[in-house]
């Protein structure tokens, strides 16, 4: 199988993916019905991180587009199936669905903070910190940013939300960075990020919850501070 290049653009790496194999599709090089390469295999074709492409391979899966075989990914959706699922992910991605956006995971996250202090192991924990950490030395890496939150949502142990919510924290990837670089921002959702994880160490879900408000208002409070002068820069 051969596959595009990918110039590596950490904002849109899982939708770039996308658009790569969409080209492979309609060139012939990927067959509906056939697996796809190794998963090391097909990011060394890419060129991207194995991380960046389970993100993709995840939406992809989700949406039904392709479907596991044990270690292996099957086709099971032709290009213009992939291209209506690619048209979602910027319709989603773009600032106007941004309270859209912002009602979802207010619904969805704040309860999943609360399952997850009554289910969360001790792996689970383990991992959230690891998450911690990895913002701690690079909050600026929107990765480690959507890893805590899966790392969240996985540990609710019901597949769905935490399917649901890597499927969106994927797609919101655009949204998640355009504040990175205005005052405080990075702070702040640092800091917020490390009161949600502490109220689900100590098993306190309404101060998680709580917690999990004030951060997603947060995100909102940058969007309405800055849409204008992003729109006036367009």
């Amino acid at each position: 199988m051969q596959t595009d290049k990918i110039i590596n653009d950490s904002q849109k790496v899982p939708e770039i993916i996308m658009e790569s194999l969409i080209s492979s599709i309609e060139k012939g090089d990927i067959e509906v019905g056939r697996e796809l390469p190794p998963e090391r295999e097909l990011a060394e074709k890419l060129q991207v991180s194995r991380n960046s492409l389970r993100e993709a391979l995840a939406i992809l899966e989700f949406v039904g587009a392709i479907e596991s075989n044990g270690y292996r990914k099957v086709l099971v959706r032709d290009g213009d199936y992939i291209k209506r699922v690619h048209s979602m992910v910027d319709t989603i991605s773009d600032s106007g669905a941004q309270q859209l956006v912002h009602e979802f995971r207010r619904v969805i996250e704040v309860g999943c903070v609360a399952i997850a202090c009554q289910k969360a192991t001790d792996d689970d924990i383990e991992q959230m910190g690891e998450a911690i950490k990895a913002l701690e030395n690079n909050p600026g890496v929107y990765e480690n940013d959507v890893r805590f939150h899966n790392t969240v949502a996985k540990a609710t142990h019901n597949p769905m939300l935490f399917s649901t919510l890597q499927l969106i924290n994927n797609f919101v990837s655009e949204i998640r960075i355009r504040y990175y670089d205005k005052p405080g921002y990075l702070d702040r959702t640092l800091a917020s990020h490390k009161a949600i994880y502490e109220a689900i160490v100590e098993r306190d879900p309404e101060r998680a919850q709580l917690e999990m408000i004030m951060h997603l208002n947060l995100a909102a409070e940058y969007g309405n501070k800055y849409s204008e002068e992003r729109i006036l820069s367009e």
